[in-house]
């Protein structure tokens, strides 16, 4: 890694505009390239470019990717070639053959698949306790207009008119798969622990929900987890998985001095 890490995003939305902006103002990181499909006033020319080659060949460190599952399987194999790859569109696993391609795409590569806990946290305990668990449980209540129903064509509808909802409930890959553009997060906890099959989620879609709300619930012999986050939301996006986001990329780019968690 170079003496000042380079960093290259994929995507200009609300948390890649974020993580740009974030690295524009870090003295120890150096944004060297965004990927867009179009040519954006906020960003300086010259970082921007259109093409998963070009972004390689900015020579990054680490690459994130903040766009949709189909981005981050089509363009694997081209950014994975460059650099370590953070996935910010943890549903393209949800997707077994989506999987087995990405997996087999970083080992041929030599480079890493980093998922972030964006909107969740105790994912580290997760993964610390993954052989010791029992059960890992998710439950998600959000309002329903901060669900993307038109990303994937089997999403179930929301009534029109009704109070709270259950739209879901069943195993993770299947709400991955059904709101991928939303539950990213539940797709890194799953993986971090007993899997996609074997974790579960409950979306309940509330109209009077003001918040993102995720709980988890993990047991094991001897011990249970509950982790809470309750965090303001825009669009489809809560606001802490930005600042958690920028906290990841942080710690494998391994910037700063002082403490270091692991």
């Amino acid at each position: 890694m170079s003496d000042t890490p380079r960093l290259a995003v994929v995507g200009s939305g609300r948390i890649g505009a974020d993580l740009i902006e974030r690295a524009q103002a870090a003295e120890d990181v150096d944004l060297v390239g965004v990927l867009v499909r179009t040519e954006k006033d906020f960003l300086d020319p010259e970082v921007q470019v259109t093409t998963p080659a070009d972004l390689a060949a900015c020579d990054p460190d680490l690459i994130v990717e903040a766009a949709t599952p189909g981005v981050l399987v089509d363009y694997a194999e081209e950014l994975l070639a460059a650099a370590d790859l953070m996935a910010l569109s943890g549903s393209a696993f949800a997707d077994p053959d989506d999987e087995a391609h990405l997996r087999a795409v970083s080992d041929d590569a030599g480079h890493a698949i980093y998922l972030p806990h964006a909107a969740l946290f105790g994912i580290d305990g997760l993964a610390d306790a993954r052989s010791e668990l029992d059960s890992v449980h998710i439950e998600a209540r959000k309002d329903p207009a901060h669900l993307d129903f038109e990303y994937a064509e089997t999403a179930p509808r929301f009534p029109d008119g009704a109070g709270a909802t259950v739209l879901y409930e069943g195993p993770t890959r299947g709400l991955c798969r059904r709101f991928p553009r939303n539950f990213n997060s539940h797709a890194s906890a799953a993986l971090a622990g007993l899997g996609l099959d074997d974790t579960t989620s409950t979306l309940i879609a509330d109209p009077d929900a003001e918040t993102a709300y995720h709980e988890i619930t993990a047991t094991g012999d001897g011990f249970e987890l509950v982790a809470v986050r309750d965090s303001a939301i825009e669009g489809v996006t809560g606001d802490f998985t930005l600042v958690s986001t920028w906290g990841s990329v942080r710690r494998v780019l391994a910037t700063g001095g002082g403490l270091r968690f692991v």
